[in-house]
Protein backbone atom coordinates (compact mmCIF):
# COMPACT_ATOMS: atom_id res chain seq x y z
CA UNK A 1 0.00 0.00 0.00
CA UNK A 2 1.14 3.51 -0.96
CA UNK A 3 2.51 5.91 1.41
CA UNK A 4 0.51 9.10 2.18
CA UNK A 5 2.59 12.28 2.03
CA UNK A 6 1.43 16.06 2.96
CA UNK A 7 2.47 18.43 0.20
CA UNK A 8 2.03 22.08 0.63
CA UNK A 9 -1.37 21.17 2.64
CA UNK A 10 -2.70 18.56 0.15
CA UNK A 11 -2.73 15.13 0.91
CA UNK A 12 -1.01 13.35 -1.49
CA UNK A 13 -0.28 9.55 -2.59
CA UNK A 14 3.40 8.49 -3.07
CA UNK A 15 2.89 7.20 -6.82
CA UNK A 16 6.95 6.82 -7.26
CA UNK A 17 6.21 2.72 -7.84
CA UNK A 18 3.59 3.75 -11.09
CA UNK A 19 4.87 3.24 -14.19
CA UNK A 20 4.07 4.89 -17.06
CA UNK A 21 4.42 3.34 -20.20
CA UNK A 22 5.70 6.23 -23.64
CA UNK A 23 4.41 5.60 -26.68
CA UNK A 24 6.96 5.09 -29.47
CA UNK A 25 5.77 6.24 -32.27
CA UNK A 26 2.98 8.19 -33.68
CA UNK A 27 -0.31 6.18 -35.39
CA UNK A 28 -0.49 6.33 -39.30
CA UNK A 29 -3.71 7.92 -38.26
CA UNK A 30 -1.96 10.72 -36.12
CA UNK A 31 -0.07 10.97 -38.95
CA UNK A 32 -2.46 11.36 -41.59
CA UNK A 33 -4.42 13.98 -39.48
CA UNK A 34 -1.16 16.02 -39.16
CA UNK A 35 0.01 16.76 -42.08
CA UNK A 36 -3.63 17.69 -43.64
CA UNK A 37 -3.94 20.03 -41.17
CA UNK A 38 -0.44 21.32 -41.76
CA UNK A 39 -1.54 21.32 -45.47
CA UNK A 40 -4.21 23.37 -43.88
CA UNK A 41 -1.88 25.50 -42.52
CA UNK A 42 0.12 26.22 -45.35
CA UNK A 43 -2.99 26.89 -47.54
CA UNK A 44 -4.03 29.64 -45.16
CA UNK A 45 -0.19 31.33 -45.65
CA UNK A 46 -0.32 31.53 -49.84
CA UNK A 47 -2.49 34.81 -49.90
CA UNK A 48 -0.10 36.56 -47.32
CA UNK A 49 2.02 39.47 -48.88
CA UNK A 50 5.20 40.55 -47.96
CA UNK A 51 4.49 43.64 -46.56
Amino acid sequence: MPQRRDVSGVDTEDVSSVRVAAIGEPSADLLDRALVGWERFLSTLQGVSDE
